[in-house]
């Protein structure tokens, strides 16, 4: 006859038992628990650092507008003034030669010399461009004004810019032939007043050249509708900075 035996209990005296398919299950609930508050931390982590450098980038902009603001007011005063230049000079070649003021015709075409193109301080949309971080201005409305911003600047400023170096190149090679540069200097080196005493025998255009100076009144007016549309446009990017100082001020309570 056969005899079964129990089978021997574990060392010490106990028993082992199956674990129950709850035990294996809170120890899965427990795994994933930790899983998924150690990716809650990570996230929470993340958008803490995301948010840090979106207020950065912010307070970046603020700076980058603030000085568009000082230098479009400035911009903007000098094309005006540059403007009025013109129309003196346009002014003073309607008159016959003999009535025409000399020395405020030099004095004009002196300072048409000079010249002021806007700086654009775009170092921030750059950085948000070049990196792919636009994505961290979440801030609609301010997202959607500053594409538009930067968008008037890419096209129409800088298009006005290339136009009008060419025009003020013709202007120069111009007013080369109806000038004198010599007489440039005594405009800005002596009293105006003795100047203007000495205009009638030492001032005075190159003679004999009338069908030239048709062709430069030309060109200044030229010059004169391409600088309406640039100071146009510097208001409107006025504007446009002065309302995104103001919602990015309002989004991320900046000061």
């Amino acid at each position: 006859m056969e005899v079964h035996h129990h089978s021997s209990p574990a060392p010490g005296g106990a028993h082992t038992s199956r674990k129950k398919w709850t035990h294996y299950f809170w120890e899965f609930l427990m795994l994933f628990l930790a899983v998924f508050c150690g990716f809650l931390a990570e996230y929470q982590l993340e958008h803490v650092i995301e948010n840090q450098r979106e207020k950065k980038y912010a307070a970046s902009l603020l700076e980058d507008l603030a000085k568009d603001t000082t230098e479009l007011n400035k911009v903007i005063l000098f094309w005006e003034i540059y403007n009025r230049r013109i129309d003196t000079i346009r002014n003073e070649i309607e008159k016959e030669p003999s009535e025409r003021n000399r020395v405020l015709l030099y004095q004009n075409a002196a300072k048409l010399q000079n010249n002021n193109t806007f700086t654009y301080h775009d170092r921030t949309i750059k950085q948000l461009k070049n990196s792919g971080n636009f994505r961290l201005i979440r801030k609609k409305a301010v997202t959607d004004s500053l594409v538009e911003y930067d968008g008037l600047f890419e096209t129409a400023i800088r298009n006005i810019q290339e136009s009008y170096n060419e025009l003020s190149h013709q202007r120069r090679e111009l007013q080369d032939q109806l000038f004198n540069s010599k007489f440039y200097r005594l405009i800005y080196d002596l009293n105006f007043d003795s100047v203007a005493k000495q205009e009638p025998t030492i001032i005075a255009l190159i003679e004999g050249k009338e069908e030239l100076l048709f062709r430069y009144y030309n060109r200044l007016e030229n010059l004169h509708w391409l600088n309406r549309a640039r100071i146009r446009f510097h208001k409107q990017m006025l504007r446009q900075a002065i309302s995104l100082i103001g919602s990015i001020k309002k989004e991320y309570h900046l000061e």
